[in-house]
């Protein structure tokens, strides 16, 4: 789940403003340090359980990703590093 999660929201976060309004919210959402400037974490929002079940508060897996995202990377690039990251043990 963690990887599917990251893979639509990386996808969603580099199309630009182009993008359907879940990519808006996604983008409102998250947080780029100076430190790290192409890698974004997401903040929970949530105040009821109800609410972590959308998309943008369900991203805690986020801070997991060691690689640069933000501004575009290859399709194949992500699938292989998402399943780096995100492989069972």
């Amino acid at each position: 789940m963690e990887y599917s999660n990251a893979k639509i929201a990386i996808q969603l976060m580099n199309l630009g403003d182009n993008g359907p309004r879940i990519s808006k919210k996604l983008k409102e959402s998250c947080y780029v340090n100076d430190r790290k400037p192409r890698r974004g974490i997401f903040m929970d929002d949530s105040k009821r359980k109800i609410g972590r079940n959308a998309l943008h508060n369900r991203l805690q897996c986020m801070k997991k990703v060691s690689f640069d995202w933000i501004g575009g990377i290859d399709k194949h690039a992500l699938r292989v590093k998402l399943k780096k990251t995100f492989k069972p043990s």
